[in-house]
C-alpha cells in the first residue's frame, strides 16, 4: 500500500493512537491488548526481556530472518539457538524443536511468512508444557488468520511491523499485540518513557521510500532504472551473498527505543479500511500462481484451509539451485519482476556463524527460491505470463486449460524471449 509523505508534515493528536489501538483490538477481537512501538524489531528485544525475567536465558528462533532480529535477542541478554524448517518449506521442523526445548529455554520465537506456520497449536503445547514463552514475528503477516483465528491472537504475544513496503505502513513502526494483561502491563511500563520518533527521524526511512517510488515510476523505470538492471544482469549475474551484508551493530540505535510519532498513527487509521481488499488482491494473485505451480511453491504441503487464511506477500517457487541465478536473471531480462530469497540463513552470517542449532534444510531453501510478486501494482494478466514464462521455459507446472485459451499471452512470452541476449 502506498505511503503517504504529506504525513511527515502533518499534524495529529492523540485521538489517532486512540483510534488505532480501537480499530486493530476489534480486528483481533476483544480482550486484545495493543502496544504500539516506534520500530519493530524493538518487539522482539522487548518480548525477549520478559521472558527472561524467570531466569532462563536461551531463545529458539528461525535463522531464515533478517540479521538484525537475532541481534535484538543478543542485546537484550538472551542466546541465540536456532532450529531448522522441514524440507522445501518454511515449516518449523517440529521433532527438531522439541529435542530442543529444554529448562533453560525463555521462549521459542516462531515466524510467518507467505504461508503461516503449519505446527503452531503443536508448538504452542510444547512450550506450555516446558514453561516456556510462544512469540510469534508476523512482520509480514498482518490480516493472516489460522483456523479462522486471527494471527497475533495465537500466542503469548506478537509482534507486527507496520514499516514502509509492508501491508499496512508508515516509514517505521510496529506493535505488539497481546491477550496476557501481565504481559501487557509489562510492555506498557517498559516503554512509557520512550520519546516518540520526530520528524528528523523519518527523514532517512522517508528518503528511502521515496527513492524506491521514483525508481519504480512507470516513465523514469521504463526510460532509465530497468535499462540498467538489464546492463548490470548482463556483466554480473550472480547474486551477492551474505559476506557482502553491513555488519549488525552491537548496540541499541536511539529510534529502537521509540514510540510511533502521532503522524504514523493518522496515516495507518486511514489506511486500516483497505487493508482486506489489498489481501484479497494478493491471495487472488497467489492463486493464479498455485494453480500451476502449486506443486513447486515453498510449503506444497500447506493445507487450503491454512491457505485461505495466509497473506501471500510473495508467492515463492523452488527451482534447481544450480540454474537459480540464471532462471531469474532470464525472467528478468524479459521484463519480468521477480527476486531472489526474501531472507538470508542468518546463520551464515559473520556474526552469527557461532550461533547453536541447524539450519540444513534453510541453507538449500535460500539457495533454491525466486519470488513472484503479488503487490498492488501485479495484475491478474501479468501474473498469468509468468505462469506462462515458467512452464514453456523450465517445465516447472502446466497451464490450465482456461489459462492456455488466453489469447495472446504465449505470443507475449515468446516476443519477450526472443529479446532476451
Amino acid at each position: 500500500m502506498p505511503i503517504r509523505y504529506r504525513r511527515l508534515f502533518g499534524v495529529a493528536s492523540s485521538i489517532a493512537e486512540e483510534q488505532f489501538r480501537s480499530k486493530i483490538a476489534k480486528r483481533l477481537g476483544g480482550n486484545v491488548f495493543i502496544i504500539p512501538i516506534g520500530r519493530a524489531r524493538a518487539g522482539i528485544y522487548l518480548l525477549t526481556k520478559l521472558a527472561m525475567l524467570g531466569g532462563r536465558r536461551k531463545v529458539l528462533l528461525s535463522p531464515f530472518t533478517i540479521p538484525d532480529v537475532v541481534k535484538m535477542v543478543i542485546l537484550a541478554g538472551a542466546v541465540p539457538v536456532f532450529f531448522d524448517f522441514e524440507a522445501d518449506t518454511t515449516t518449523c521442523k517440529l521433532d527438531e524443536l522439541k529435542a530442543q526445548v529444554d529448562d533453560d529455554t525463555a521462549c521459542v520465537l516462531v515466524t510467518h511468512y507467505h504461508v503461516n506456520e503449519l505446527h503452531l497449536a503443536e508448538i504452542a503445547a510444547l512450550c506450555r508444557s516446558r514453561g516456556a514463552y510462544l512469540f510469534d514475528d508476523c512482520a509480514i503477516s498482518f490480516g493472516g488468520s489460522i483456523e479462522g483465528r486471527p494471527v497475533g491472537t495465537l500466542t503469548d504475544a506478537s509482534v507486527f511491523s507496520l514499516s514502509a513496503f509492508k501491508l499496512l505502513n508508515f516509514f517505521w513502526g510496529g506493535m505488539i499485540t497481546t491477550r496476557d494483561a501481565r504481559i501487557a502491563s509489562f510492555l506498557e511500563g517498559y516503554i512509557a518513557k520512550w520519546p516518540r520518533l520526530s520528524f528528523l527521524d523519518y527523514v532517512a526511512p522517508g528518503a528511502l521510500c521515496l527513492k524506491y517510488d521514483l525508481a519504480s515510476s512507470p516513465l523514469l523505470f521504463g526510460w532509465l532504472v530497468f535499462p540498467l538492471l538489464r546492463r548490470r544482469l548482463q556483466t554480473s549475474p550472480a547474486a551477492r551473498g551474505l559476506e557482502h551484508v553491513r555488519a549488525v551493530s552491537d548496540a541499541l540505535d536511539p529510534t529502537l527505543t521509540s514510540r510511533p510519532s502521532l503522524s504514523a498513527f493518522s496515516e495507518w487509521v486511514e489506511k486500516l479500511d483497505g487493508i482486506d481488499q489489498w489481501l484479497i488482491h494478493r491471495r487472488s494473485i497467489a492463486s493464479i500462481y498455485h494453480q500451476s505451480l502449486g506443486h513447486v511453491m515453498v510449503s506444497s504441503n500447506t493445507p487450503e484451509a491454512m491457505l485461505d487464511g495466509a497473506c501471500f506477500v510473495n508467492f515463492p517457487v523452488l527451482v534447481p539451485h544450480q540454474r537459480r541465478a540464471e532462471i531469474c536473471r532470464a525472467m528478468m531480462m524479459s521484463g519480468f519482476d521477480v527476486g531472489l530469497s526474501l531472507y538470508p540463513n542468518s546463520h551464515r552470517h559473520p556474526q552469527f556463524i557461532t550461533v547453536a542449532g541447524h539450519s540444513e534444510n534453510v541453507d538449500r531453501l535460500v539457495a533454491s527460491t525466486i519470488y513472484l510478486p503479488t503487490h498492488f501494482g501485479v495484475s491478474h494478466a501479468y501474473a498469468e505470463q509468468i505462469v506462462a514464462w515458467l512452464v514453456a521455459e523450465i517445465g516447472l507446472g502446466h497451464i490450465p486449460t482456461d489459462h492456455g485459451k488466453k489469447e495472446g499471452v504465449p505470443t507475449l512470452i515468446t516476443r519477450r524471449l526472443n529479446s532476451v541476449p
